[in-house]
């Protein structure tokens, strides 16, 4: 335990009768009262960012946000186009709303891109908020002028490729239909450069109804001519009725907006034409047996060349394998596929749909019974295949393959 002594004391109280006297001189007049600089000032709506580009005489979504407590009296803008001295095109009153997403004020304010400026040209744009208080706070955003973006068909009018190989009335639900269209013709990354364009969107409309959003292609361009092919589907539960396709590109204020001529929508067509086949080889069998010829029905001889031989029995062991010694290709159907009856209700749209969906080989591989298979027979036609028995080879026995195929 400490202990103090009476002199002690006595050099102690007088310091600490000043420090009380000093802490009461030191206590804030009434008149003085605390000020500080505005807190937030920023550019933009949130989450929506200003474009890298933008065409003369455009009107730029410029947007101002900030905090309803600091108390903004208007924003002055100040461009400068290239190496030009600064220029001032306008000061608004402050009149922002609340916006409820980043919770702040935001108020729009006028800007328009000059409408003699040079393509190529970097501008600066300053935006300065001032408040009140005589405070002010500088927000600054660039970009390039531009061309304005464009969108049209690769030709005038417009060639559709339908994908299934029929022709364009005889398209039919779930049917392809490809689309050659040009982004920003004439354009290069240099000069004369153009506007990007941020997606690209497929819309179909059946008959009058209200049109439908199908596909969406993000950034199809930076700016430099882009020449794309879009893919459409026929729309469901369109049979007999005309549908159009609509497609829209967006590029940072425009809308571009091109439309197709109306297809009719058919019922699909069948493959109503059945034949059978068989193939053969090993010992005590020919040669002439190897080879199927599917345009006419008929084994392809051996010494024929091989442009005709769309079926070819490439192994009689105990895994028997096809293959097509020609360009002839095929896709062998899911399970899936053909419980949803691909062979039982066939067309030439389902078959042909799926043969441009989906990779195509030229050796099957190892078949089995009730195996089915899409074929395009030598890059033309298309075909349906189904296998109904297979007999594996073996020492002194042939190797067999029974099959049955549907055509137009």
């Amino acid at each position: 335990m400490k202990h103090y002594s009476y002199r002690t004391l006595l050099l102690v109280l007088p310091l600490l009768g000043l420090l009380l006297g000093g802490c009461k001189k030191a206590e804030l007049d009434d008149y003085y009262t605390m000020d500080s600089e505005p807190g937030f000032a920023g550019l933009g709506l949130p989450r929506v960012a200003l474009a890298a580009r933008y065409a003369p005489t455009e009107a730029v979504p410029l947007y101002v946000s900030y905090a309803e407590a600091d108390k903004l009296r208007d924003v002055t803008v100040y461009q400068v186009v290239g190496k030009i001295d600064s220029t001032t095109t306008g000061t608004f009153p402050a009149n922002g709303t609340y916006n409820t997403t980043g919770g702040l004020q935001v108020m729009p304010v006028p800007y328009t891109v000059p409408a003699t400026a040079p393509n190529g040209t970097l501008v600066r744009v300053d935006v300065t908020l001032n408040f009140q208080n005589g405070a002010k706070r500088l927000r600054r955003f660039t970009y390039t002028v531009a061309a304005p973006a464009t969108l049209e068909f690769a030709t005038v009018p417009p060639v559709p490729t339908y994908r299934n190989g029929l022709t364009g009335t005889a398209q039919s639900e779930g049917d392809i239909i490809g689309y050659s269209l040009i982004l920003n013709k004439g354009a290069t990354t240099t000069s004369p450069l153009a506007k990007a364009v941020d997606s690209l969107t497929t819309f179909y409309r059946i008959g009058s109804q209200p049109r439908v959003r199908a596909g969406v292609v993000r950034n199809p361009t930076t700016g430099a001519a882009n020449t794309r092919t879009v893919d459409a589907t026929v729309p469901r539960n369109s049979n007999g009725q005309p549908v159009t396709f609509i497609f829209e590109a967006y590029a940072a204020v425009q809308t571009l907006t091109i439309t197709a001529p109306a297809i009719n929508v058919t019922a699909p067509t069948p493959l109503a034409t059945l034949r059978t086949g068989r193939i053969a080889g090993g010992p005590s069998v020919t040669l002439d047996s190897l080879a199927f010829n599917l345009r006419t029905g008929t084994i392809e001889p051996a010494a024929n060349p091989v442009t005709a031989k769309d079926l070819f029995l490439s192994g009689t062991g105990s895994n028997v394998t096809i293959s097509a010694a020609n360009n002839t290709r095929f896709y062998r159907a899911t399970p899936a596929q053909v419980a949803a009856g691909f062979y039982t209700t066939p067309t030439v749209n389902t078959v042909a749909t799926a043969l441009y969906q989906n990779t195509t080989v030229a050796d099957v591989g190892t078949v089995a019974a009730n195996d089915v298979f899409a074929v395009r027979v030598r890059g033309a036609e298309v075909m349906l295949l189904r296998i109904l028995s297979v007999k594996p080879g073996s020492a002194g026995a042939a190797a067999r393959v029974r099959f049955e195929y549907r055509s137009l």
